[in-house]
C-alpha cells in the first residue's frame, strides 16, 4: 500500500477502486490516501500507516481539527467507498 498526500484535483484524476482510504483536510485542497497506485505528483508521501497518522497528529489544525489526529487504525481499517463521491 501507498501512502500519500495529493492535491484534491490529482484525487479526482485517480482510479477510485484502487484507493483504500481518503481524508480531505479541513480546507479541502489536500487529500490523504492509501492506495495501490503509485502517484508522482504527491504532495507528501509516507512509509506507512503509522507515519501518515503521525502527520495528521502534528498538522492536526489543517486535518481533523483534533489534537490526536487521525489514528492508525483508521487508516488501515476504515474503507474508502468511491460512490460516495459521485
Amino acid at each position: 500500500m501507498n501512502y500519500y498526500i495529493i492535491t484534491t484535483e490529482v484525487f479526482n484524476t485517480m482510479d477510485k477502486a484502487n484507493i483504500s482510504f481518503r481524508l480531505f483536510n479541513l480546507a479541502e485542497t489536500n487529500v490523504l490516501v492509501s492506495t495501490t497506485d503509485t502517484v508522482g505528483s504527491s504532495l507528501q508521501q509516507f512509509a506507512d500507516s503509522a507515519a501518515a497518522a503521525t502527520y495528521t497528529k502534528n498538522n492536526h489544525a489543517d486535518w481533523t481539527g483534533s489534537v490526536h489526529g487521525v489514528k492508525q487504525w483508521e487508516i488501515d481499517i476504515i474503507k474508502y467507498i468511491p460512490e460516495i463521491d459521485d
